[in-house]
């Protein structure tokens, strides 16, 4: 069985492919911005854990991921903030089994007092765990590789 993809033709088609690859591109290389900045410019402190939950997400190619929630409250610099991002930067990380992430919750229980890491520029963003993620890293990939499907496309026509 052989697959034949031609790629979009026409100067619109491709100028709309460039966009939308470059706008991934783009996106990608903000959340790794975002990311490595949360993760560089940091302060602990102290913060009490309000909630926790599993959130599925539906991936639509044949299983669902999971993501650990957890909701926290903690004061910076005299305000009080609340927060529910586990990790730095926008992008959350996913789970293939409720259990695995289930794990990632299992030091915030309800009333827990943790430690958060809140980011200098941005103290509304505060995270529970300082770690990074390859997933903006993969998303600049899958827009490089649009990109260049795009201008192989169009030099073919």
């Amino acid at each position: 069985m052989e697959i034949d993809f031609d790629g979009p033709s026409g100067t619109l088609q491709i100028a709309l492919a460039l966009i939308v690859g470059l706008g991934v591109m783009g996106y990608g290389g903000y959340s790794y911005t975002a990311q490595s900045a949360a993760l560089d410019s940091t302060e602990t402190v102290d913060a009490t854990i309000v909630s926790t939950s599993i959130e599925q997400l539906d991936q639509r190619r044949g299983t669902d991921d999971y993501s650990p929630q957890a909701t926290f409250n903690y004061t910076y610099k005299n305000e009080t903030y609340t927060s529910s991002h586990m990790y730095p930067g926008g992008i959350t990380h996913e789970f293939e089994t409720e259990e695995d992430a289930r794990a990632k919750l299992e030091a915030y229980e309800p009333g827990a007092s943790i430690t958060a890491y809140v980011p200098t520029d941005s103290p509304r963003n505060a995270f529970l765990k300082h770690q990074s993620s390859n997933k903006p890293l993969y998303i600049i990939g899958f827009g490089a590789i649009f990109v260049l499907g795009t201008i192989v496309s169009g030099f073919r026509d």
